[in-house]
This record gives structure tokens, sequence and C-alpha cells, in this order.
């Protein structure tokens, strides 16, 4: 395998992780904005409650991007051959279950 091929494959690998970290981070904002809505809702603060319900429809929106950019990276890794890069359970290709 080329220098290049593993270079191509470990920027991969890490462009998935930055994916799963950014929706980790839209998800745990969605789930702060989820709560505070329902805490305006509870308090009658309903216009306030639809504003966070919006913020958070809108952070779930994001981390459903990044879910499906990483999906859509490991697919095509898994159409190619790349070395598998030291991490246990990583065969180099597709998502491991």
């Amino acid at each position: 395998m080329s220098h290049e091929n593993k270079m191509l494959g470990k920027a991969y690998i890490e462009n998935i992780g930055d994916h799963y970290q950014c929706a980790s981070e839209e998800l745990l904002h969605a789930y702060q904005r989820n709560k505070e809505a329902a805490r305006h809702h509870e308090a009658g603060a309903y216009k306030a409650a639809l504003h966070h319900a919006k913020l958070s429809k809108h952070h779930s929106f994001n981390a459903h991007e990044h879910l499906k950019e990483a999906l859509s990276i490991s697919e095509k890794m898994s159409h190619m051959e790349f070395p598998t890069s030291g991490k246990p359970g990583f065969s180099g290709g597709g998502l491991v279950q």
C-alpha cells in the first residue's frame, strides 16, 4: 500500500471522528435546549418554550447531518482498501458493530 493511501485513510478516519464529535456536541445542545423548553412550558412561558424547542430541533438536525456524513465517508472507505489504523476493532473499511 502506498504512503499516499495510508495518509488518505488516516485523513478519512480523522474526518469521521470529527463528525462524530460534532454530532455529540450538537446532541448535547439539543438535549439542553429541550430541557429548557420543558421548563419554560411548565412555567407557562409558551413563547420561550417554542423558541427553545426550535433551537433543539436545529441542533438535532445538525447532529443528523454530521452522522450522515460520517456514514457516507465510512461507506466510501468500505469500497477502498486502507490499512488498519492500529485501533482495536478497526478493519479498514465500513462500520464496525
